[in-house]
């Protein structure tokens, strides 16, 4: 009887020859994965949105915003009455802006959680170890850490390894020296934020109002 094979598996097969797992392709390959996602999830926002409105909205809630900056500068009793008279206007603008915004990011969002849950595992990496007294230690190179595995890019400088998530590791990769070995996810979002931002101005989607 066929045991029935796992489907993520039968996936990351079929890919697995076109992936790289090594700089500078495979950094390449992931900034280039990010572009493409943000230029898609761009579009499908520039298709769903009603610009006008987003520029009205987004005028309105900054100048809504100013008021409210400049009467907690200044204390003064007119400028607080017109804020609370708008408040209740104001705070289903922000909420309508918001959700503007979200629709097409929940929509791409299903399909981009299966793109990390297939690419991740190709990008996994290492600190090299070796067993003394019975104890597990790093393997040390010029006193840093020998980092081997799938390495989706390396910056030149050593960098925080962790802050509220984990971020990397400072270690050794051969042929690179002593750099810095970003995590998959921090790397891909670098790029979208990069490539998303230019995108949405392109596009309109961030009024300069």
């Amino acid at each position: 009887m066929a045991i029935a094979q796992d489907p993520v598996k039968i996936i990351q097969n079929i890919i697995a020859p076109f992936v790289p797992t090594s700089p500078p392709f495979s950094s390449l390959f992931i900034l280039g994965l990010s572009l493409v996602v943000s230029l898609a999830s761009s579009l499908l926002s520039r298709y769903m949105i009603d610009i006008d409105k987003l520029e009205r909205l987004t005028r309105e809630t900054k100048a809504y915003n100013r008021l409210r900056m400049q009467m907690m500068k200044t204390a003064d009793s007119k400028l607080k009455l017109k804020y609370e008279r708008n408040a209740d206007r104001m705070r289903k603008m922000q909420s309508e802006l918001t959700m503007m915004n979200m629709k097409p990011m929940l929509i791409i969002m299903l399909p981009l959680m299966f793109f990390f849950f297939i690419f991740s595992g190709y990008f996994s990496y290492a600190i090299v170890t070796e067993v003394v007294n019975g104890i597990e230690v790093p393997v040390l190179f010029e006193g840093s850490s020998i980092i081997e595995g799938s390495i989706p890019a390396v910056i030149p400088f050593s960098l925080p390894e962790t802050l509220i998530f984990p971020l990397g590791k400072n270690g050794y990769v051969e042929g690179w020296g002593h750099v810095f070995v970003p995590s998959y996810v921090w790397f891909y979002m670098a790029g979208s934020i990069l490539f998303g931002s230019f995108f949405r101005k392109t596009l309109g989607l961030q009024p300069d109002v």
